[in-house]
């Protein structure tokens, strides 16, 4: 009997112990997958949204989310605890875009901000506030065409002077041109293989030293033509160039806005 009692204890520790290593185990397995990459939106508050192009993606070394919210790309914040996770300074750029744009991105931010969880299986992301679910992802494949796409990466061309006006704003999805003040602006859809261009050339400057560029002519000082600048926006930074004469860019940027005006025609 003594013999049998003994057994058995040592058959109770034996589980126990196994399940704390599971457990430990487990832990050890989540703690150790950061939050990271970009995410295709699959379902938004459980309505799909194929159609919509939402994203969202994460930068572990940063903590920085990104991604396209319907109309604009958004930018901002996020820290994890555990399976906690906020958003916290969100914000985006300002393009106009129709009715059912709006809502869906008003619905995709307002989704973020109530976000109090995740979950994260294979390649799959899930947000929810608590345990209903508000967000689900799939990780887009991981191929330098789809990192070029999700990267938060957007284009503003502007050149005015008393007499002309250009204004184009180009993200993954659109290209946006109005070259009158008066009028509205036009919209057209912005390729994959011009998308893959520009973003090539952007690749090949340098976009830190935007704003240290010289002009190679000043006429635009004395209205002698429009004043032109590059804005390129990466992930919510902003990099600028200084004014420079239309038409005349300096040689670092001179094919990529090249590019944009032609991307209008």
């Amino acid at each position: 009997m003594k013999t049998i009692t003994i057994l058995l204890f040592s058959i109770l520790l034996n589980s126990c112990g196994s399940t704390q290593d599971t457990k430990s185990s487990l832990t050890q397995d989540m703690s150790a997958t950061p939050l990271n990459g970009t995410y295709s939106v699959t379902t938004l508050e459980g309505k799909a949204t194929t159609n919509s192009k939402l994203s969202i993606g994460f930068d572990n070394a940063t903590n920085r989310v990104y991604g396209f919210s319907g109309c604009n790309n958004f930018f901002g914040t996020y820290a994890v605890d555990g399976d906690q996770i906020t958003f916290s300074q969100l914000g985006s750029t300002k393009k106009m875009c129709p009715e059912a744009e709006n809502t869906i991105e008003t619905n995709f931010l307002k989704t973020l901000k109530e976000t109090t969880n995740y979950k994260v299986a294979g390649n799959a992301i899930t947000l929810l506030h608590n345990k209903k679910e508000l967000l689900n992802g799939m990780q887009a494949s991981d191929t330098a065409d789809t990192q070029k796409q999700d990267n938060g990466m957007s284009f503003r061309y502007s050149a005015s002077t008393r007499g002309s006006y250009t204004l184009i704003e180009i993200d993954q999805n659109t290209i946006k041109s109005q070259f009158n003040r008066s009028e509205k602006a036009t919209v057209k859809t912005c390729s994959k293989a011009d998308w893959s261009a520009l973003q090539d050339l952007t690749d090949s400057i340098d976009i830190e030293t935007l704003e240290k560029l010289d002009p190679p002519s000043k006429a635009h000082q004395y209205d002698g033509a429009a004043a032109a600048s590059l804005t390129i926006i990466v992930n919510g930074k902003q990099y600028s160039t200084p004014s420079f004469d239309a038409g005349n860019p300096p040689a670092a940027i001179a094919v990529l806005v090249n590019k944009i005006l032609a991307l209008t025609k």
